[in-house]
């Protein structure tokens, strides 16, 4: 099939009906939807949350992490600190209902708390329900409708036909910022159009759990190296591997997608994401071949399961009132308009076999400002998770899951608040927000309880 630039189909003008005037929308059902949608249901507004695919969860469900990241910090080497809390409290609490979610692991300086993504499936679902959340699954966002500052209306698609959605206040969770972009707010694709490359997750049964949990990264990197040295084409060998709550199953955080010049794939591409997606389907089998034949315990193991979309680590950064920095993160600054707190490394998984890391102080941390989720340029709308505002390397150490669980409730709060002023977001009281958070356990700082 060629592609044609130069011819334009023009769709006729048509009435759309409007199917909902929730308080709040929130779109993307991922960690950050997921929280915002619960914090501004909790918080008395009129919710609907939506997603594109089958189930909430976005990239701990669809993609599966193994375990969440950035929950949890290391202090003087021994002491862990929680620097998630709030709804992710919850979240845990549920988990462990399943018997779905096992203590933090740690690997050196890397620190993870395993659990078992099919299960979160079923407790975003409770989670949901138990706060009276307006859900619409398998439901896109697919244009924006603006009435000067305000974001009036959210296009959406699904078996229903094309229909419109008339909210006061809009969280876009959808990790690529698809709201934001086609509000026309402005924002920054990676680093001047250079994103982290992305992986394909995967699951492997029939593991041997006491020989893999022996298993250091130093030691499964040596094995890979030596898969190298005999012509195996590995495009990444330091990797993540976490054994699940289920007995004999690891997670593989394994994959690094390229496209044939070696380059990460921009996955706002339509194509680009397609070509992705198939090359993540090539590793994992190549994957697979090569944890039987060189890493120890994984002899008799077969994959299982796989995400429903490849793993994304990067794609729009939506401009903010506030920039999250390099600076910001390496420094450990702490403004007083935080609504996270986060000692994440910088994990930037950029060319080459190897993954970097680059560690904050031990011991230290770093706040979120506000304001990088407030969009420039609006009065009623914004984001949540991976798509905030922040530099490329500074996104590098907010995206992981315990921040973006906390930027969501902090942005689900917020909305909230602000419906006494008609949704205008920049009218919310900082201290009186903190407030709130710190009511439901969220964390501001780092906590050793």
């Amino acid at each position: 099939m060629s592609a044609t630039t130069n011819r334009f189909v023009l769709e006729p003008a048509r009435r759309i009906p409007v199917v909902a005037e929730p308080d709040v929308l929130v779109v993307g059902g991922g960690p950050a939807g997921l929280a915002a949608a619960c914090a501004a249901a909790r918080e008395g507004a009129s919710t609907l949350l939506i997603e594109a695919y089958g189930c909430l969860g976005g990239t701990l469900t669809l993609v599966t992490l193994g375990a969440f990241c950035g929950t949890h910090m290391i202090i003087d080497g021994e002491q862990l600190a929680r620097t998630t809390g709030g709804l992710f409290l919850e979240l845990e609490e549920r988990l462990a209902a399943h018997g779905a979610i096992l203590p933090p692991r740690r690997q050196g300086r890397i620190l993870g708390v395993p659990y078992e993504p099919i299960a979160l499936r079923s407790v975003a679902d409770e989670m949901t329900a138990g706060y009276s959340v307006h859900l619409l699954l398998h439901t896109s966002a697919v244009d924006v409708v603006c009435d000067g500052r305000r974001v009036a209306a959210v296009i959406v698609e699904n078996k229903g036909g094309r229909s419109a959605i008339v909210p006061r206040v809009v969280v876009d969770a959808s990790g690529d910022g698809d709201v934001a972009a086609r509000a026309g707010a402005a924002f920054e694709l990676g680093d001047r159009g250079t994103t982290q490359y992305a992986s394909a997750m995967f699951r492997m049964a029939g593991v041997d759990p006491e020989h893999v949990a022996q298993l250091t990264r130093p030691d499964i990197r040596a094995a890979l190296d030596r898969a190298v040295a005999d012509g195996y084409a590995l495009p990444r060998v330091t990797v993540g591997v976490h054994l699940s709550p289920l007995h004999g199953v690891a997670h593989l955080n394994v994959t690094k997608l390229a496209n044939d010049a070696g380059e990460p794939f921009l996955l706002v591409h339509p194509a680009q994401l397609t070509q992705a997606e198939q090359v993540g389907r090539r590793q994992v089998a190549l994957y697979e071949t090569v944890f039987r034949k060189y890493v120890p315990g994984f002899e008799n193991a077969r994959v299982v399961d796989a995400g429903l979309r490849v793993g994304v680590r990067e794609t729009r950064l939506v401009r903010g009132d506030r920039v999250l920095t390099e600076s910001d993160v390496r420094s450990c600054i702490k403004p007083p308009d935080r609504i996270a707190c986060s000692a994440w490394p910088l994990e930037t998984h950029g060319a080459g076999r190897a993954t970097s890391w680059d560690f904050l102080p031990d011991g230290d941390w770093y706040g979120i400002p506000h304001g990088c989720l407030v969009v420039a340029g609006f009065d009623n709308l914004l984001v949540a998770g991976r798509n905030l505002s922040a530099e490329h390397a500074a996104q590098a150490s907010a995206r992981v899951a315990g921040s973006c669980i906390a930027m969501g409730e902090a942005a689900g709060v917020t909305a909230t608040m602000s419906l006494a002023a008609d949704g205008r977001v920049r009218t919310v009281a900082l201290s009186d927000l903190a407030g709130r958070l710190r009511s439901h356990g969220a964390l501001l700082e780092p906590s050793l309880n």
